[in-house]
């Protein structure tokens, strides 16, 4: 900065010998230096981003003509002629899709600068128009610069949903969802707007209600966009709404659903907790995902459901070996899957339920030996992380009993009632080296109430082992009515029967 403004002031004193030397020099050891490569004329190609940096240096020097020079996509004052063709390309290349508003907006206030009062509102009104995809201000100058407009053009709804971008990622929450009202008044099509807000009532003003009719304005300005309609998804299933009312919903947006490793989950998970486990198989096996952050171990617990599901079904029909053929493919890993088992992860449920298609087979022998590789898993993989109790331990004791170990049994099934005790009394945080926290990405969770749920399925498993049936259920259901999409708790009900 110092030495680029040294050279603009040689050069406006005449001295270019001397400006150009001290621009090679700094060239020399950092040939990346936006301001000399700009000076030098070397600044094609640059991104909008290194553009918009460099003109606001040079306004805060009162350069303001070279500021608009620079951000128009001129080169300095030593190359007055490489810059002229750059110009017609900059800033409209693709590549700078993400800083077009801002770059408009800028030219706009350096106009107004040098008293171009015509040129500056003519910026205005082409930078309300340019597409907001990926425009995400974050200078400090920036703030200046957006409040300006807003004041010169009061119906732009552009500058208001910037600005609120900018102060809401500053934790100036309650002025930014002042200016996404303003956008959202100015412009009700608008759907991104309505998005934010959707996420800002939740999150921060504690307004769910308001939360989800935000959200439905956002999707009913733009029905296609399959961002807005897995948010939504996400945000009735907080909610607590009914699976069969989502996945009503989600079957009108099939398109949307095709679009998103994420959205097709859901609705593979949505079959699953209604009880379509063929339907969710369908949905695993005809598409090809792809990891995503956030979402490992995901769709590989989705293809063990499905089989476990399938192959209970055919367990409760009388068809073992077809039982038996899911319940082995629920411990493979398909191509298509995108990622195979975490090598953490608890083969406890699989074992067990492969012993009980096994003994119904009349195969005594392997029946045991697969109840034998239950009991020997310890503690268990929830949600990517390590922990003491969890549905391994059920299954664990489970299969004790199964071979007859009944005090083994019955310690297992008694730790799951203890430790949901323990669980109650203790206040809920985040593990530090949590590495993927999927429900906390976009809303806010309760984490105390996400673990009591978590302590009455334990208490469920405990109870029902226990033989006091009445009580796992009671806690079942009463997880159910306030997490409906709940998994382990709806299979647990089902497969009762079957599984004691």
């Amino acid at each position: 900065g110092a030495r680029g403004l040294l050279a603009v002031t040689l050069q406006k004193q005449g001295r270019k010998a001397e400006a150009r030397a001290l621009l090679d020099d700094t060239l020399k050891h950092d040939p990346l230096d936006a301001w000399a490569r700009w000076m030098r004329g070397r600044l094609e190609g640059c991104d909008g981003q290194t553009r918009l940096d460099l003109a606001h240096d040079l306004a805060r020097a009162g350069l303001f003509r070279e500021a608009l020079d620079c951000i128009k996509g001129g080169g300095g004052e030593d190359a007055p002629t490489r810059g002229g063709s750059e110009r017609r390309a900059f800033p409209s290349d693709p590549r700078n899709l993400g800083t077009r508003p801002l770059v408009r907006y800028t030219r706009a206030w350096l106009h107004l600068k040098l008293g171009q009062t015509p040129d500056a509102m003519a910026e205005l009104d082409r930078a309300a128009k340019e597409p907001a995809a990926y425009c995400f201000p974050a200078r400090l100058e920036e703030i200046q610069v957006l409040e300006w407009a807003m004041r010169l053009n009061p119906e732009d709804a552009r500058a208001p949903y910037y600005l609120g971008n900018l102060l809401y990622d500053r934790r100036r929450h309650p002025e930014a969802i002042r200016l996404w009202e303003l956008s959202a008044r100015l412009d009700p099509s608008f759907p991104t707007v309505w998005r934010n807000l959707g996420i800002a009532c939740y999150n921060i003003l504690g307004r769910p209600a308001r939360a989800r009719t935000c959200y439905e304005r956002a999707v009913g300005a733009d029905t296609g966009d399959a961002r807005l309609v897995y948010e939504r998804d996400q945000l009735w299933k907080r909610l607590g709404v009914a699976p069969a009312r989502r996945r009503r919903e989600l079957a009108q947006h099939q398109t949307a659903v095709r679009q998103r490793d994420d959205l097709s989950l859901e609705w593979c998970a949505l079959h699953n907790q209604l009880g379509d486990a063929a339907v969710a198989q369908a949905v695993l096996s005809e598409r090809r995902f792809q990891p995503w952050e956030g979402g490992e171990g995901q769709v590989f617990a989705q293809h063990v459901r499905t089989q476990l599901s399938l192959g209970y079904a055919a367990l409760g029909a009388g068809d073992a070996a077809r039982a038996q053929a899911h319940f082995a493919w629920a411990l493979e890993a398909p191509d298509n899957l995108g990622e195979a088992r975490h090598f953490h992860a608890s083969t406890a449920e699989i074992e067990y339920a492969l012993g009980l298609a096994c003994d119904a087979r009349g195969d005594a022998a392997r029946a045991r030996e697969h109840w034998r590789r239950a009991t020997r898993e310890v503690g268990d993989f929830q949600e990517m992380g390590l922990r003491d109790l969890g549905p391994a331990t059920f299954f664990a004791a489970l299969a004790h009993g199964r071979l007859r170990e009944v005090r083994r049994s019955r310690d297992g099934f008694e730790s799951l009632v203890r430790g949901a005790r323990v669980m109650r009394r203790t206040k809920a945080s985040i593990d530090y080296f949590a590495t993927s926290l999927p429900t906390l990405l976009l809303f806010q969770d309760d984490l105390n109430s996400r673990q009591r749920t978590q302590a009455d399925v334990l208490e469920a498993m405990g109870c029902l082992g226990l033989g006091r049936r009445a009580r796992g259920r009671t806690l079942l259901r009463r997880v159910l009515q306030h997490s409906p999409d709940h998994a382990a708790a709806m299979d647990l009900l089902r497969r009762l029967e079957l599984l004691l």
